[in-house]
């Protein structure tokens, strides 16, 4: 559990970072402009960034984590789509589906072009809806585990 409860402290502080420019940037008009102005775009950069950490360090380690203690996982080789499967039929998260679709903007992301303005934009507007669900997924993950 000390190994969980260290992790839940790295994603916490990363959380609390994302959530302020979060708070910042939904007060933000989301049209080209946003890339323009360097303060703004440091915003971006940094909520971008905290955003691709966080989903990095609950696929990564807290899934497998979870499971772990949960005893329902023995084997480091567990599949990524297993784990998904089990944390589904636990009602740890409410889909596979879900996972697999912040993975698709963590990867747009990750893949952009910096000088193509409307890819930028149309990433960054995806990952500010994936934040709320990827909050609300950690939330519950957090409060499950808790219960144990």
């Amino acid at each position: 559990m000390e190994r969980l409860t260290s992790l839940f402290e790295t994603i916490d502080a990363l959380m609390k970072s994302c959530d302020i420019d979060y708070e910042l940037l939904v007060g933000m008009k989301h049209d080209e402009s946003l890339f323009t102005d360097y303060t703004n775009q440091r915003i971006v950069n940094s909520f971008l960034f905290n955003y691709m950490k966080i989903q990095d360090k609950i696929g990564a380690k807290l899934f497998r984590g979870i499971l772990f203690e949960l005893r329902e996982i023995d084997d480091e080789s567990v599949s990524m789509k297993d784990m998904l499967n089990r944390l589904e039929k636990l009602q740890l998260i409410q889909s596979a589906s879900q996972w697999d679709t912040l993975r698709e903007i963590r990867n747009a992301i990750a893949h952009e072009y910096p000088l193509d303005t409307q890819e930028r934009l149309e990433n960054f507007t995806m990952a500010i809806h994936g934040y709320r669900l990827l909050k609300q997924m950690y939330v519950t993950l957090k409060g499950e585990v808790g219960k144990v």
